[in-house]
């Protein structure tokens, strides 16, 4: 009767170095060709993510426009625009006296770049609470110029309102608001229809 040992089998030292060899070839291989992936999707992130601010930021004006109203009292006229050019940017603000939903009463609405950061902020609060009232404040993207611009009755678009130069005119009301903001590159722009609102 034969008996079978069986043989002790195992790696050589040199078969092991080859294969950590050509597993370090691989990962450096992988890692040069999915490198600029990696940063590809970085800046498809960030397009990503300008673009959502973006589209937000544009609802909510659009919601904010859509509920302007007057007020019997002169000196709350339903929009208030403050130019300030530098060049190519602006820094822009504008205020607008809404009927906001879930709130009784009247909101003055404030929009506004905060330079420190570069944040497109925009402020609420009741048109007659106290000046030591907080108003709410939301950051609605990062923005480095904001530039608004009204359409008058003649269908010419204009930086500044006549109510800014005559504090005793009668607020006439804009055909149309045009909001343009600049976020790196990469510049938006909406045209919203403006209604006179009733009492």
């Amino acid at each position: 009767m034969r008996v079978y040992q069986a043989k002790e089998q195992g790696f050589t030292l040199l078969e092991v170095l080859m294969s950590l060899t050509v597993f370090a070839l691989i990962v450096g291989v992988s890692y040069t060709a999915l490198g600029p992936a990696g940063e590809g999707f970085k800046e498809l992130q960030e397009v990503r993510d300008q673009s959502e601010s973006s589209s937000w930021l544009a609802r909510q004006l659009r919601a904010d426009v859509g509920g302007l109203t007057n007020s019997a009292i002169k000196k709350l006229p339903p929009i208030q625009i403050r130019s300030d050019a530098r060049g190519d940017t602006y820094v822009d603000e504008l205020t607008l006296l809404v009927r906001e939903a879930g709130r009784s009463g009247l909101t003055l609405v404030h929009y506004k770049i905060n330079e420190d950061n570069d944040e497109l902020l925009r402020e609420s609060r009741m048109a007659w609470a106290r000046d030591s009232v907080e108003s709410d404040r939301m950051v609605l993207a990062k923005v480095s110029s904001f530039h608004v611009e009204i359409m008058d009755k003649n269908g010419q678009w204009k930086q500044r309102l006549a109510t800014e130069k005559d504090k005793s005119a009668v607020f006439v009301w804009p055909k149309a608001l045009r909001v343009t903001i600049q976020q790196g590159d990469k510049s938006q722009q909406w045209l919203m229809p403006l209604y006179q609102a009733l009492l």
